[in-house]
């Protein structure tokens, strides 16, 4: 078989993959009810006049699948070429890169998307706010639009055409890749928590002599060391021992309110 889809369909099952890949998610697959019927499309299309093929092709992506939704999109992209020129013989080998890139692809989508890219966007959206302008929400609308409605397709469009050349030309750079958007999201992390979290300790009184913790200690150990610290201790404890983030803000309130009321912490 020859390649069928024009990119105005390979980009509405760009489009369909963004609202199915949650479609009843859950423990079991976790995304494989979503990859199924956004694929349902085009298995009517190469399987109308193969029934054994097509019930091979649901089989095939009924199985467990988890991956960064953005990159999902090149998978899916491979998945297509590769059964449009195959058939249901070229289901194992769907399978086979569906198996092996769904980690690598994970983890690197979501250092480069939700650790760097989305830390950044967010970061410039809450610092404008706090000014008390909209520009940073505004760019944050742009982002995921352009994420939604330029990148998948184009990200799909790649796997398509490119097929299972993409494979070797990215697994030498994968590693390379995440590293280097690891190290930016430290940095960018590590920005936003000495722009962005404010504690400032106050003045305790020690046998009636004054001693400014903030000053005195803190200033001369890190300037921002109340931030450092507060963004470890929850760092610490998110996940364990049934500690949610909605209660670790709750106990954060708690906390601060409780400090504020002995001086330990002051306004910053």
């Amino acid at each position: 078989m020859s390649k069928q889809l024009t990119k105005k369909q390979i980009r509405h099952l760009s489009y369909r993959w963004s609202w199915h890949r949650s479609l009843s998610w859950n423990y079991e697959k976790m995304m494989s009810c979503g990859y199924l019927t956004t694929m349902l499309p085009v298995i009517d299309k190469i399987y109308q006049n193969d029934p054994e093929g097509r019930k091979k092709a649901f089989e095939t992506h009924s199985v467990f699948f988890n991956c960064e939704p953005n990159l999902t999109n090149i998978i899916l992209g491979m998945d297509i070429a590769i059964e449009e020129e195959m058939g249901a013989q070229g289901l194992e080998t769907v399978a086979g890169i569906k198996t092996s890139l769904m980690g690598p692809f994970a983890g690197i989508g979501d250092t480069l998307f939700t650790s760097v890219l989305a830390t950044i966007f967010g970061s410039i959206a809450v610092t404008t706010a706090l000014e008390g302008s909209y520009f940073g929400i505004i760019l944050w609308e742009i982002w995921l639009f352009f994420v939604m409605f330029g990148l998948r397709p184009y990200l799909m469009q790649l796997g398509y055409t490119q097929g299972l050349k993409l494979t070797t030309t990215l697994s030498s750079k994968l590693n390379q890749i995440t590293q280097a958007a690891s190290v930016l999201g430290i940095m960018v992390v590590g920005s936003m928590v000495a722009s962005l979290v404010k504690v400032k300790f106050g003045t305790l009184n020690l046998m009636g002599t004054e001693f400014d913790l903030q000053t005195k200690l803190f200033d001369a150990i890190m300037p921002q060391f109340g931030a450092v610290l507060v963004v470890a201790l929850c760092y610490a404890v998110l996940g364990k021992i049934g500690m949610k983030s909605s209660r670790l803000i709750l106990l954060l309130l708690v906390i601060a309110v409780l400090c504020s009321f002995l001086g330990i912490l002051v306004p910053a």
